[in-house]
């Protein structure tokens, strides 16, 4: 993949719609945007994104997104000399999701469980991404707060960043009461927030 292109996708789980709204970046900015997808939705994009697997059905003159579909599974994989390893998490009964780690940047954004066998891979995190859907409780398919601060205990980053938030989750409040757990626990934890810049060094 030429140094020049800007823009990877990584699916970390079920798929999300507005891969058609890439179109615009195909047709005048590069020629195509590589994704990173698990089998299991490449699989389910076949047959919801099928114009966009296979272009040749496509009306000839209309404009679709250009796409590179890369499979990844659930071992490291290499982007741009970027290591990414996979760290398989539950979104919900039955759904094997994947959130990555970067360097020592951890991001999970669609989780209800992690397994044992994941939390070998988030040793020595700088910076966990994770999700925290609700002030009170979890959801069948996402931490809530006090679910995800558990979790940050547990996997003890120096820095995390809660996203997914729903619009119950009072975000001035909120982080009052995070930013005292700095003071008792010594957690560093704080609600991202639309715009939130982070500088890293990878």
């Amino acid at each position: 993949m030429s140094a020049s292109f800007s823009t990877i996708v990584l699916f970390d789980g079920f798929l999300h719609l507005g891969l058609d709204d890439l179109r615009d970046w195909t047709n005048n900015v590069q020629p195509y945007i590589p994704i990173y997808v698990a089998e299991r939705d490449f699989e389910v994009m076949k047959k919801t994104h099928y114009y966009l697997v296979d272009t040749s059905v496509v009306t000839p003159g209309a404009a679709v997104s250009e796409l590179q579909f890369n499979l990844i599974h659930e071992e490291p994989f290499v982007v741009n000399d970027l290591k990414f390893t996979p760290l398989p998490v539950w979104h919900g009964h039955g759904y094997r999701s994947l959130g990555f780690r970067f360097g020592n940047i951890c991001y999970i954004s669609d989780v209800s469980e992690i397994p044992e066998e994941t939390y070998p891979l988030l040793k020595d995190c700088e910076l966990l991404i994770m999700d925290a859907l609700r002030p009170d409780r979890s959801s069948s398919t996402h931490f809530g707060l006090p679910r995800a601060i558990e979790e940050v205990r547990k996997i003890q980053p120096r820095r995390t960043l809660f996203t997914g938030m729903m619009h119950l989750m009072d975000h001035d409040n909120v982080n009052e009461y995070l930013a005292k757990l700095m003071e008792t626990e010594g957690l560093n934890v704080e609600l991202s927030y639309d715009g939130l810049c982070v500088p890293v060094t990878l």
